[in-house]
């Protein structure tokens, strides 16, 4: 049985400094069910990368990412990716603007 996997995240456009609140729901779960996050930069380099326990009560795993760092420096078109242990996956897109200096 295939799992439904829901990504959201809360705007389509940040900016150094913002935070992101990003939300995976999972309507089939299965004892023990694992999910992988992962944020890749325009030029499809790892930025975020986190492996999860879904709590089987609820579906849903949510974490908040602050673009704060010298990873978050590249202004452009990010991916998320979420994929459980089954290999389903969901992807969205967000754009991202660097302070220019």
């Amino acid at each position: 049985m295939t799992n439904k996997i829901t990504l959201n995240i809360d705007k389509p456009i940040y900016t150094e400094g913002e935070y992101m609140k990003l939300k995976v729901d999972c309507e089939t779960l299965t004892t023990k069910q694992t999910i992988h996050v992962t944020v890749l930069d325009p030029s499809e380099k790892e930025v975020f990368s986190a492996d999860q326990y879904i709590n089987s009560q609820k579906g849903t795993y949510s974490t908040v990412l602050k673009f704060d760092t010298k990873q978050w420096r590249i202004s452009g078109r990010y991916k998320v990716a979420v994929w459980d242990q089954e290999g389903t996956r969901k992807e969205v897109f967000f754009q991202f603007k660097g302070k220019v200096s």
